[in-house]
């Protein structure tokens, strides 16, 4: 059962994903084009994320005939919080259960953690993918990644005794974004906090990081996976990235030099793909023959 949001807005659809002998609760958002579909493109957000941070992305890319895909994953956005068992198995999950919207052609994109865990998805699970987009990656584990995850442990905790405090700390936290449309970036900010029993928080489950202490220090690096996937790849980063690799990248690119890379964009770390220009390479990458 689909429920229209608002006009403009697409539709939103609760899947119900099995865990066991129980089941939780997925949040979709579903941007259906007018006409026939060109295709189906899957947005996966951040760790700290929701499928709302796609909203700018998603309404270009439905305008221009793509069927778009964007779910909370669980513990995130208005899916169902899990208090414990955050895994890769548990998303692998999350992601089976989109193939439902699969089409004639079918696009990813994947920002940060998300293009993370599409990446592993993806490796296992070798379905039908014909492009994908990896926008800032932290594709080798290392000190950055582990600085990376504490930050999101000091944030999982905090709380705000109102809405308007936790607007002004997503505000100045997004001030890397560079020039934003206000109405879009207010629009992010509020899909980005959750009203509670416990206050106001920031909108995903403290219990997602619980496994984050273990990893500190684990080496790991995807580019050998990448390399291996079958479909045209798309690598974006933000001109302050932390994460580019550019050894790596070359490496890569020796034995799939069909891979693009654009790594100065100037929209955040990751881009925010929040405004025209983004939304325009991506198009374009989705698009070309």
């Amino acid at each position: 059962m689909m429920d229209q949001t608002a006009p403009g807005e697409g539709l939103t659809q609760e899947i119900l994903i099995r865990l066991g002998d129980r089941y939780a609760s997925m949040f979709v958002r579903i941007w259906q084009p007018a006409g026939q579909s060109r295709g189906t493109v899957y947005c996966l957000h951040g760790f700290t994320g929701n499928g709302a941070d796609f909203d700018y992305l998603a309404t270009f890319l439905c305008r221009n005939g793509y069927l778009v895909i964007c779910p909370d994953l669980l513990g995130r956005g208005r899916s169902a919080f899990l208090g414990a068992g955050y895994d890769i198995d548990l998303y692998s999950r999350c992601l089976r259960a989109l193939g439902r919207f699969a089409g004639k052609e079918n696009h990813f994109i994947g920002t940060s953690w998300g293009g993370l865990i599409l990446t592993l998805f993806l490796y296992a699970n070798r379905g039908r993918v014909d492009r994908i987009v990896l926008n800032d990656v932290p594709m080798i584990g290392g000190p950055k990644v582990d600085a990376l995850r504490d930050a999101v442990i000091r944030e999982s905790t905090l709380t705000f005794e109102t809405r308007a405090a936790a607007r002004d700390y997503l505000r100045a936290a997004s001030a890397e974004m560079g020039s934003v449309e206000e109405a879009v970036l207010s629009r992010y900010i509020e899909n980005r906090i959750a009203s509670g029993t416990e206050g106001v928080r920031l909108a995903y489950d403290p219990a997602a990081t619980e496994n984050f202490a273990t990893m500190t220090g684990r080496a790991y690096d995807l580019f050998p996976m990448v390399a291996k996937l079958d479909a045209r790849m798309l690598l974006m980063y933000g001109r302050k990235s932390e994460f580019i690799d550019r050894s790596a990248l070359e490496r890569t690119r020796r034995v799939r030099p069909d891979i693009c890379i654009v790594d100065n964009i100037d929209a955040g770390s990751p881009p925010s793909l929040m405004t025209i220009d983004q939304a325009f390479l991506i198009l374009g990458f989705l698009s070309a023959v």
